[in-house]
């Protein structure tokens, strides 16, 4: 598997409300998905991240777009695998199964079955 760089930018921002009032920020920095994103697609993203709502305007100035590994963007998909695994933790849960000690096991049986679906 060949590396695939990780991109990060450094910028200022400031953000303004639709009911009023205002965000700063200065020097934030914030996961890219690659090396060639614009001011106008890091505003998207840097609401995104920090999950804002009512926002009338962003504006982003200063960017400096890097070479360093993500950090971790909440609500903001990365496309770049880079040096990160993926680690499968699920499991399969069956009728019966302590799934947490002190908690009855789970009762799995049918809702409708596929004959009585028919009528429905």
């Amino acid at each position: 598997m060949a590396f695939v760089p990780d991109y990060r930018a450094s910028f200022d921002a400031t953000v303004t409300f639709r009911n009023g009032g205002g965000l700063s920020a200065h020097g934030f920095r914030l996961d890219l998905p690659g090396p060639d994103v614009s001011a106008a697609e890091i505003g998207p993203l840097f609401v995104q991240h920090l999950g804002l709502l009512m926002v009338d305007r962003v504006e982003i100035t200063n960017v400096d777009v890097f070479e360093e590994q993500h950090k971790g963007s909440r609500n903001v998909p990365i496309s770049s695998v880079g040096s990160r695994r993926i680690v499968e933790l699920n499991h399969v849960i069956r009728a019966g199964m302590i799934t947490y000690p002190g908690l009855p096991g789970p009762e799995i049986e049918p809702f409708l079955t596929r004959e009585a679906s028919r009528a429905q």
